[in-house]
């Protein structure tokens, strides 16, 4: 049984997406693990979707909450740098 999850970012501040997209980027070339597959896809100019795929139920949550984390932190950083502006 196959796990999906896709979560997507929308911002109009396309500059915050590409930031976002390049730093998650190395992450879904080697994911943390070789039962998963992350996909990092613009869907829109103002729409980054990260599809997630897993072979069993608990990596897909335990991948999802990393990328949800480091994608709250990402957020956050960029916000204080005040490059989404």
């Amino acid at each position: 049984m196959k796990a999906k999850l896709s979560i997507e970012v929308v911002s109009k501040d396309d500059g915050l997406l590409n930031s976002i997209y390049r730093a998650l980027l190395p992450e879904s070339v080697k994911p943390p693990s070789i039962e998963c597959r992350v996909e990092l896809v613009f869907q829109s100019k103002n729409k980054l979707v990260i599809d997630i795929e897993c072979s069993r139920i608990n990596l897909l949550r335990a991948v999802a909450n990393s990328y949800l984390g480091t994608l709250s932190s990402l957020i956050k950083s960029l916000e204080v740098l005040k490059v989404n502006e």
